[in-house]
């Protein structure tokens, strides 16, 4: 908890909103009863994330997910924007515990205040409906990052439930430019190898890997989908450019294992290191919208990986940068501030 106060803790990526919006049937105990309703300001009996939960835990910073595109003909615009509203109101019920951010200034002030920052994304590019003027508007509205795909495929690119080789679009190429050109943080989270790659090439600027994991250390990796794993290479790769990875809590599903914990998590992000570079990994829980492991059952669990990570010998240092440093950097770099 003392690394936790020296440094913004930022995790890339979770679903809270979305679970906000459509309730958490996963959490209900009461079988054949509706979702239970649950507000962000308020600390939750459900699901992994809120403001109060998140302070107890010493994170300052949360890049929180405004669309999981569940369906290919979806109302995603509608979407968007209740989500947005149903944020505006938590923050004005509760400006004493949280704030939007745009910058790395922001997270900063946050972390000085004792408060949440919370930065917008859109995870899938279906979002702007293949117009690249709604990346202007959600960019007013505060979002200042994008995952290209989801799991399927897009007008931008393809996700890794529909993997044909294809790659970025030529309009896919356009967005990537856009969002380099708004300052946006360009996200090859669920994309394919050759979306990976494509997307590496395109962009002048810094690309993240919200929520990720090792593929190397999947069991029976040929069971699952292949591409939600990046490669040895592929995390070289986006280290090279400048780029964080965000690990994932789902080490339990990874390893086929319901006993797996924090200690288990905790290896995966020193495999990401040990290849990477320290300063390229950070997290990226997916909290809300995945199936995090023992001793992690909301976010109150962080100081437990915390605690594995001193266990496997990293320093203060390079803690501070899995915390949030490393994230804070790119912020820095890519929105400004």
């Amino acid at each position: 908890m003392q690394l936790h106060r020296q440094v913004p803790v930022i995790d890339c990526h979770n679903d809270s909103l979305q679970a906000v919006l459509q309730g958490d049937p996963r959490y209900n105990p009461l079988r054949h009863r509706p979702a239970k309703p649950r507000r962000l300001w308020q600390r939750g009996e459900s699901g992994h994330w809120d403001f109060p939960r998140a302070l107890e835990a010493g994170q300052t910073g949360q890049m929180t997910n405004l669309l999981v595109p569940w369906r290919k003909d979806g109302t995603y615009i509608k979407s968007i924007l209740k989500a947005y509203r149903h944020l505006e109101l938590d923050l004005v019920a509760a400006p004493s515990m949280a704030l939007l951010a745009t910058t790395a200034a922001d997270i900063e002030r946050a972390h000085r205040e004792r408060k949440v920052a919370v930065l917008l994304t859109i995870e899938g590019g279906e979002g702007i409906e293949g117009d690249l003027d709604l990346l202007h508007v959600y960019h007013q509205l505060g979002v200042r990052s994008m995952g290209l795909t989801w799991m399927y495929r897009n007008a931008i690119a393809e996700g890794n439930w529909e993997d044909t080789g294809a790659g970025l679009s030529n309009f896919g190429r356009q967005v990537v430019s856009e969002m380099n050109q708004l300052h946006m943080l360009v996200d090859v989270a669920h994309a394919t190898e050759r979306t990976f790659w494509d997307t590496l090439e395109t962009s002048t600027a810094t690309v993240i890997c919200s929520h990720t994991s090792c593929r190397a250390l999947v069991k029976d990796f040929h069971t699952h989908v292949p591409s939600r794993y990046l490669s040895d290479e592929q995390m070289k790769a986006l280290a090279a450019q400048g780029g964080v990875l965000g690990i994932f809590f789902s080490a339990n599903r990874e390893l086929d294992d319901d006993t797996a914990d924090a200690t288990a998590l905790a290896r995966f992000i020193a495999h990401a290191a040990s290849l990477c570079g320290v300063e390229h990994v950070g997290l990226g829980s997916d909290f809300d919208g995945g199936f995090p492991p023992h001793g992690l059952e909301d976010i109150r669990g962080l100081p437990n990986l915390t605690s594995a990570l001193i266990d496997l010998g990293f320093t203060d240092a390079e803690l501070r940068g899995i915390l949030g440093g490393n994230w804070l950097r790119v912020f820095r770099e890519v929105l400004g501030g």
